[in-house]
């Protein structure tokens, strides 16, 4: 009787074990710590100043950033229903979608491969409720004009053609103010005036010239902040364009300046110092505008 009542309490003691372990394994997963989502459950959409989003598919990657509210609201309402499931082995390289969510004090980095979270610690575990917000990012990509990360459908450079007896280049050339902090670039028929320094590079065509932040064109992220494109005063194609300003009239040379601007992310958010000088030579470029006594480009003719 003796041997059996040992038999029982090892047989107990054998299940309560085997028991804890099962409940530890099916547990183990929801206990994961997901610090960006516990910290985006915490904040509200009006809270969040900008939101970065890089998308990849088989097609290639399209990454672009969002300012306003509505659309802010959208992608947060959707992320916030991203559950962690399971620990995974290993994700996908074809079906990426990485989010950072910025607010005045924090960020909060986000990044899937397929369905599958990846945590700073590079622990990955299966998440439920992606779909809606995958959904919702590609059909805003397609809003934005679509694109790739390295400089693809930017709005500019599928518009305008070739001017009969026009080049943009003719008669180009470059000085520096007298304190050489400015340089000034004239081109066929109009005045670009640039910070003097080698923040930004220079690329021409027949009818265009494309000025880049160098450190992002050289590191793959495209670098364009600008398209200058000459177009006949007859072609009023430029009005397809996503996003443009009309620069201005180029009356010796009889042609129209829009100044292009490309509509994807083409730097990377992830460099403070780069961030600050894309930012800076755009806010700078946007002021191109035709009449527009701060604008850095002057026909020849301007008064």
């Amino acid at each position: 009787m003796k041997t059996c009542r040992k038999m029982t309490v090892l047989v107990l003691a054998l299940m309560l074990t085997t028991m804890t372990l099962l409940a530890g394994c099916s547990g183990g997963a929801k206990e994961a710590k997901w610090e960006a989502m516990d910290k985006l459950r915490e904040i509200g959409a009006v809270d969040i100043t900008r939101i970065d989003f890089q998308r990849s598919t088989e097609d290639g990657a399209y990454a672009n950033s969002v300012y306003d509210l509505q659309t802010i609201e959208d992608i947060f309402l959707r992320l916030k229903e991203v559950e962690i499931e399971e620990p995974a082995d290993e994700g996908t390289d074809d079906d990426g979608l990485s989010l950072s969510v910025k607010t005045e004090g924090s960020e909060m980095n986000f990044v899937f491969e397929g369905d599958t979270l990846v945590l700073d610690d590079g622990s990955r575990y299966e998440v439920e409720g992606l779909d809606s917000l995958k959904s919702y990012i590609d059909t805003l990509a397609v809003e934005m004009g679509g694109g790739t990360t390295g400089g693809g459908a930017t709005g500019g450079g599928t518009t305008g053609s070739g001017i009969a007896g026009y080049n943009i280049m003719d008669g180009f050339m470059k000085n520096a103010s007298s304190d050489g902090s400015v340089a000034y670039m004239y081109f066929n028929d109009f005045l670009l005036t640039m910070p003097n320094n080698d923040k930004w590079s220079m690329e021409d065509g027949k009818d265009y010239v494309t000025i880049y932040l160098w450190s992002a064109q050289q590191e793959g992220y495209g670098g364009k902040l600008v398209t200058i494109r000459a177009y006949d005063l007859n072609d009023n194609s430029y009005e397809q364009l996503p996003s443009y300003h009309v620069a201005g009239v180029g009356k010796n040379a009889g042609v129209r300046f829009i100044a292009e601007y490309p509509t994807d992310v083409q730097w990377n958010p992830n460099d403070a110092t780069q961030d600050a000088d894309y930012r800076d030579l755009q806010a700078y470029l946007q002021k191109i505008g035709e009449g527009a006594v701060n604008s850095p480009l002057q026909t020849a003719d301007s008064d």
